[in-house]
C-alpha cells in the first residue's frame, strides 16, 4: 500500500468514525420507511374487553384526572376516546427524538399560555397523524400528567416515560383538546 492509499484509508476511517459519533450524539434517522409505519383505529369497546381490571382502572383514572384541565372548566367528565393500535416500526420512529423533533418542525406548533401545545399543518402520513392528531389539536397531558411545553425537560421526561410504557406493551393516553372538546388518544402497542 503506497502512502497516498494509506492517507485516503485513514481519512475514510476518520470520516466514518465522525459520522458514527454524529449519529450517536444527534440521533440517527429511522431505518424504517414511512410506508412501514402502521396504525389502526379500533373501537374502544373491543379494546377495553382485552384489558385486565387493573388496566381499565388505571386507564379510567388517567382519563378523569387528565380531563380536568384546560377549557373543560374543571369538569371530571370522561373525555371521548380514540384508540390507535401501532406496529413496531411506528414505535421505533416515535422513540427516535430526532424523528420526533423533525415531525414537529414539519408541522407548525404554538405553545399556549398554560404550557400546552397547539399543532397545525400536520402532514397526512406523518407520525403525528398516525397516532390520531389532527389540525388545531392542543396537546394537554400524557398519562394524566399535564404537559408544559415551556419546560423542555418536562417534555423529554414525558416522552421517555411514554416510550417505556409502550415498550413494555402498556398503552399510553394522550389528552388533547379538539375544537374545545377533550379527547383521549390512546396508543396501544400489541405484541411488542
Amino acid at each position: 500500500m503506497n502512502p497516498i492509499e494509506k492517507i485516503l484509508w485513514g481519512l475514510f476511517i476518520l470520516m466514518s468514525l465522525g459520522a458514527l459519533g454524529w449519529g450517536i450524539v444527534i440521533g440517527l434517522p429511522s431505518t424504517y420507511p414511512a410506508s412501514a409505519m402502521h396504525s389502526e383505529k379500533i373501537p374502544e369497546q373491543q379494546w377495553r374487553a382485552q384489558l385486565t381490571i387493573e388496566q381499565r382502572t388505571e386507564l379510567d383514572q388517567m382519563l378523569v384526572s387528565g380531563g380536568s384541565g384546560g377549557s373543560t372548566g374543571g369538569s371530571t367528565r370522561r373525555p371521548q376516546s380514540e384508540i390507535y393500535r401501532i406496529n413496531k416500526p411506528l414505535l421505533e420512529r416515535m422513540g427516535n427524538l430526532n424523528e420526533c423533533r423533525r415531525e414537529l418542525m414539519n408541522a407548525s406548533s404554538e405553545v399556549q399560555e398554560d404550557g400546552s401545545l397547539k399543532i397545525f399543518g400536520i402532514l397526512p402520513e406523518s407520525l403525528l397523524a398516525k397516532v390520531g392528531l389532527r389540525e388545531n389539536d392542543v396537546l394537554r397531558a400524557v398519562n394524566g400528567v399535564p404537559l408544559d411545553f415551556g419546560a423542555l425537560g418536562d417534555c423529554l421526561d414525558a416522552h421517555g416515560k411514554s416510550l417505556e410504557k409502550l415498550g413494555a406493551g402498556d398503552p399510553v393516553v394522550i389528552l388533547i383538546e379538539r375544537r374545545g372538546t377533550p379527547v383521549a388518544l390512546t396508543i396501544d402497542p400489541p405484541g411488542l
